[in-house]
């Protein structure tokens, strides 16, 4: 017979508000400043993305570091790729 974990974790809270927060962390915790741009939504289990970036690789950065989060059914590319003025 197993004995029953020590600690239970907490369920994973899905509604709008948290997951756009969770996203925001996600962002923030990498080492590229122009992801401060970015503009995160939820609505219906898709997160969307939106804002400037300056190049096609910082967008997959992006995009790499919301994906598997809790209660996002699907992301929804909507960045703008322009290079600095």
């Amino acid at each position: 017979m197993s004995a029953m974990p020590a600690h239970i974790p907490k369920p994973f809270l899905t509604d709008e508000s948290s997951v756009v927060e969770l996203a925001y962390q996600r962002l923030r915790r990498l080492p590229y400043t122009c992801l401060g741009d970015v503009v995160c939504m939820h609505h219906r289990g898709a997160l969307v993305l939106s804002g400037r970036l300056p190049s096609y690789y910082m967008r997959q950065i992006a995009l790499n570091a919301v994906t598997g989060l809790a209660g996002v059914e699907r992301v929804v590319d909507e960045i703008k790729v322009a290079p600095p003025i």
